[in-house]
């Protein structure tokens, strides 16, 4: 059973990555090599959502040449491909959600508000600026504080051991333990949610309220 399910995830994960590869690709292409689309503050962010999808896919369709030996069906790397990675995943996947949350932002200004493109583009370097460097200064602070680890089927912010004890679950205590017994990791959920899954949930929660105010 286990290498059926291993199997199955090393096709799937092939299959679905070289599709959203295929198609972010076609969205670059279409708008890249368009004057007129160029032009739009709106065609741009979209540029460089698919740019970020697209780098994401590369990145997971070629997993197990990054994945430490051992790990996943086919995998041949080690802590420092593993550690690459995990930095271009954190690097390019909230830099995706954060240009779609600017994308909405826009859709918004021009929907409801009014603004024309030539307005919009006052504001756009700020849509450029703020998901680059979020997505830069969280994949450089996680990857210096060794947080990037096997993560089940990638290599991205994870203890280890997988199994170890983080730091703040011994410090509320009934743990037994006086310190962390990870090696590498430590304190890895908390990392999670501050570099990843609050910034998705408050992007979502951006998407929600774009749409109530239609």
């Amino acid at each position: 059973m286990k290498y059926e399910y291993e199997l199955s995830l090393f096709v799937l994960q092939k299959v679905f990555s070289f599709f959203s590869a295929v198609g972010s690709s076609m969205i670059v292409s279409q708008v890249s090599r368009s004057k007129f689309n160029r032009s739009k503050p709106q065609q741009r962010l979209i540029l460089c959502i698919s740019i970020c999808d697209f780098l994401a896919s590369i990145v997971w369709l070629f997993n197990n040449l990054f994945m430490p030996a051992g790990t996943v069906m086919f995998s041949s790397g080690n802590k420092a491909s593993c550690e690459v990675q995990g930095f271009f995943v954190q690097l390019f996947l909230p830099a995706s959600f954060i240009y779609m949350c600017a994308l909405q932002l826009q859709y918004l200004l021009v929907i409801r508000y009014a603004w024309n493109e030539k307005r919009v583009a006052k504001i756009e370097p700020y849509m450029h600026a703020f998901p680059i460097c979020f997505a830069l200064a969280t994949a450089i602070t996680a990857t210096a504080l060794d947080l990037m680890n096997p993560a089940n089927w990638d290599c991205w912010i994870a203890p280890y051991p997988a199994d170890c004890t983080a730091s703040y679950v011994i410090n509320k205590g009934g743990t037994g333990l006086t310190e962390t017994d990870c090696i590498r990791g430590d304190n890895a959920e908390i990392y999670r949610w501050s570099f990843f899954y609050a910034p998705l949930w408050a992007a979502c929660s951006h998407e929600w309220k774009r749409k109530c105010l239609r």
